[in-house]
């Protein structure tokens, strides 16, 4: 019986800095989950702030873009009024080339939109569930 006192003794100590290396593993695992989610937070925030940041500076750039497309415009039919052609077939003839100019930019764009529809995602998980469905029906046969 002497004999498994001291075989106890020399277990205890060493069982006791396992389970503190396993609760300082635990707390330390523990603070890392808690500084990466203060800063995907902190991220998140920044990232929410500088995508209103540039939608605002888009809209103030697309307000100075037409305020000199429209002073442009307005020299170009000054300079054309100037040189003796009548107002309004200037006036009709680029508002004609901008309402053909708009055009051709609306249909661009319903046809880029074709490309939101994830048609060729759609078109091989499809094709996958396909599979999946022959091969469970085959499956069921057997």
């Amino acid at each position: 019986m002497t004999e498994t006192a001291p075989v106890a003794r020399e277990v205890a100590p060493a069982a006791t800095s396992i389970v503190g290396l396993v609760a300082a593993w635990v707390a330390a695992t523990g603070s890392r989950v808690k500084l990466m989610t203060e800063l995907a937070l902190a991220e998140a925030k920044l990232a929410a702030i500088s995508i209103s940041l540039m939608v605002f500076l888009a809209m103030l750039a697309a307000a100075f873009i037409l305020g000199a497309w429209g002073l442009l415009l307005a020299g170009v039919v000054l300079g054309l009024h100037q040189l003796q052609l009548p107002l309004w077939p200037i006036l009709l003839v680029l508002g004609g080339l901008h309402v053909l100019i708009a055009a051709v930019a609306w249909q661009s764009a319903v046809y880029l939109s074709r490309n939101l529809e994830f048609p060729v995602t759609r078109r091989q998980l499809s094709e996958s569930l396909e599979v999946a469905d022959e091969m469970a029906s085959t499956t069921a046969q057997s």
